[in-house]
């Protein structure tokens, strides 16, 4: 082959690894919803569904870690539950990815709700929140689709109804979060992980357990209390969930539909945000000390509810830091630091 002719074929395949390169960047581009159908207007009760639900979960690579009905709007006579699920093998994943901020994104939260066209199935969508939490935008797309397809295919295989892939909630084609009217929680997510208490040399499993103890004791304004623990011992990590009545109603009330137009005129129609609850609170042993940490909750909130419009975060700023201050001040409490 002469000297002109390799140049084509190196010239051939440097444009081809463009193209492909090209074509995975706009694909990576794509919007994502935070949350996803799986299944639409499932046959059966609610009841029926949830009881195969969680059979197929014991039978499956996923722990149920918590199983919490939400709290409803005044008046609402649906209902909304909450599995939390865990698979070891893609914890371990996220983990790698990111160690600071993967306790974020280890659980899958997976929404049983009802409406007036009947019990649906839907799911936080872990392409988007690991964008946001991973701080990458395509890096861990293909890990992300294997995971995903999976939970979906063991939620499918026990919830006949229609099968949909409609996302809702706040829509985005990247992981970053800019600031509403350019004041209000955005930034990366590392950024806005709060250390709310530091043990200097102690024992993360002490401050485990001490944190625990202060979780499980129910908030006096917005019911916050302990529903699930996991821990992570190879990384010295706990990763509990609380949830609170009214904090979960009062929210649904607030987003009401988000984005979705089809929903502003049902009853409740909040409940399909649900599984933007519980709120993770991490215990994790760095070179400082034992860190307790919260993710601030205006920025949290904005993740899963931003679909709420600015006017409905304008309008309720004080509730985020009320439902902090509440966490912060059960496990302080219970570590003898208020």
């Amino acid at each position: 082959m002469n000297k002109i002719s390799r140049q084509h074929v190196v010239n051939f395949f440097v444009s081809l690894l463009f193209l492909n390169n090209l074509a995975f960047a706009q694909e990576a581009k794509k919007e994502y919803g935070v949350y996803e159908y799986v299944v639409q207007s499932a046959p059966g009760t609610f009841e029926e569904i949830s009881a195969a639900l969680e059979n197929s979960v014991a039978s499956s690579a996923w722990r149920l870690l918590a199983k919490v009905d939400a709290g409803v709007p005044e008046g609402c006579s649906h209902q909304a539950r909450v599995f939390v699920l865990f698979d070891s093998a893609y914890a371990q994943q996220i983990m790698q990815a990111n160690r600071k901020t993967g306790p974020f994104a280890v659980v899958d939260r997976v929404n049983l709700f009802e409406d007036e066209k009947g019990v649906h199935v839907a799911a936080v969508n872990p392409h988007s929140i690991n964008r946001t939490i991973l701080m990458e935008d395509q890096k861990y797309e293909v890990m992300t689709a294997a995971h995903w397809q999976a939970l979906r295919k063991m939620i499918g295989s026990v919830a006949p109804g229609t099968a949909s892939e409609k996302e809702y909630g706040p829509m985005r084609e990247k992981g970053y979060i800019g600031k509403t009217m350019g004041i209000m929680a955005g930034g990366k997510f590392e950024d806005k992980i709060q250390d709310e208490a530091v043990v200097a040399g102690g024992n993360w499993q002490d401050v485990t357990a001490k944190v625990r103890e202060g979780l499980k004791k129910t908030g006096a304004k917005w019911g916050m209390h302990l529903v699930y623990e996991l821990e992570m011992p190879s990384y010295e990590t706990a990763i509990f969930g609380s949830i609170g009545t009214p904090m979960d109603s009062k929210s649904f009330s607030i987003v009401k539909a988000g984005g979705d137009d089809t929903r502003k005129n049902f009853e409740c129609p909040g409940l399909a945000h649900a599984a933007a609850y519980p709120i993770e609170v991490v215990v994790a042993r760095e070179a400082g000390g034992v860190k307790v940490r919260l993710v601030n909750v205006m920025y949290r909130m904005k993740m899963y509810f931003e679909d709420a419009g600015k006017m409905a975060f304008m309008k309720n700023m004080g509730m985020p830091g009320s439902i902090q201050d509440e966490l912060k001040t059960q496990f302080k409490t219970a570590l003898g630091m208020k």
